[in-house]
């Protein structure tokens, strides 16, 4: 095992976040021309690249227990800073273009039709309300397998299972970078009318206010012009990510045996319903979502290994329980 400097202060996942963030800020200095905020992302990518060395040097040298809470979950504190770094890029690369017509064109290719009208037919309140419900808990699943890891001292295990995150996410992201897309609610729905084809969205209870959040939160103002909506809109359809990171959660937590396998698999084979039945996925998206659950599944964990290995990270002087 090799042990270079710093390293021995990181974790795998530390060295995984920080190489991403660095290819992200330089990427988008190179396209700064086509990118308007190019500054903002490479700002958010400084932020996170130097605030996850320095928060292991803070580790290593105070050995306070709240540093090293903070140290362990600092990927799940900070994807979101990540995620808005990659949309700010991604909305201005491709000159502004997206890609939905491909996608669009694909699922009629498979299904003869398009699934998110198709499924119009089928609407009702309550099932609108459980899966606009289920859709909004996206993040809570890997957090709930996370949480079950590191209180039940499984810390191998729990390093791992952020490290496969890591790559889950990092993934979807150079997908939204690649090939940026808005989903259907956008290009095969009007937006504006939402409400009236999904029975249910106003209320029963929590639906309008999930939606609104998700929506304010994905940079969509509820109230906009449609043709407002589709430039502001995040590109973030294909890959689903919601689809990529929930099945590698139901997978994580039924190869473990976990408590929270049974809260996991219902609550992520109702989201993943969701993400078509709401719009905001085409079918291809959740299939290409799956596909890559599947690499990160099979290929994360020995990437993590090596790395760790390799480095001498903090993961590689744990033993498995």
């Amino acid at each position: 095992m090799t042990s270079w400097g710093i390293a021995r202060r990181l974790l795998a996942i530390d060295v995984l976040t920080m190489a991403f963030m660095s290819a992200l800020a330089a990427g988008t200095i190179a396209l700064a021309a086509q990118i308007p905020e190019w500054w903002a992302v490479v700002g958010l990518c400084v932020l996170v690249g130097a605030g996850v060395p320095l928060l292991a040097w803070l580790r290593a040298h105070l050995d306070l227990g709240v540093v090293r809470f903070l140290h362990d979950w600092s990927f799940p504190l900070s994807v979101y800073v990540i995620y808005r770094a990659v949309l700010l890029a991604a909305g201005s690369s491709h000159g502004g273009h997206v890609y939905d017509g491909g996608l669009i064109v694909a699922d009629r290719w498979l299904f003869g039709t398009d699934p998110t009208v198709w499924l119009s037919r089928f609407t009702h309140p309550v099932v609108t309300e459980l899966l606009q419900l289920s859709y909004a808990l996206f993040y809570l699943l890997p957090v709930a397998v996370g949480v079950e890891l590191y209180l039940g001292g499984r810390e191998s295990q729990f390093r791992r299972w952020v490290f496969v995150c890591g790559c889950g996410f990092y993934l979807s992201y150079v997908g939204y970078l690649v090939l940026p897309a808005v989903g259907p609610r956008l290009t095969l729905h009007d937006i504006g009318a939402t409400a009236r084809d999904l029975p249910g969205l106003p209320g029963l209870w929590l639906t309008s206010s999930l939606r609104t959040l998700i929506d304010g939160g994905g940079m969509v103002p509820a109230g906009i012009a449609p043709e407002v909506a589709i430039r502001l809109a995040p590109r973030d359809a294909f890959p689903s990510g919601h689809a990529l990171i929930t099945i590698v959660t139901i997978f994580w937590a039924w190869r473990f045996r976990m408590w929270v396998r049974w809260f996991v698999t219902v609550s992520g084979g109702l989201l993943l319903l969701a993400t078509v039945y709401l719009r905001y996925h085409y079918v291809v998206d959740v299939l290409a979502g799956a596909v890559l659950a599947a690499l990160c599944v099979a290929l994360a964990p020995v990437v993590h290994t090596w790395l760790a290995r390799q480095l001498g990270t903090i993961d590689a002087q744990l033993k498995e329980h």
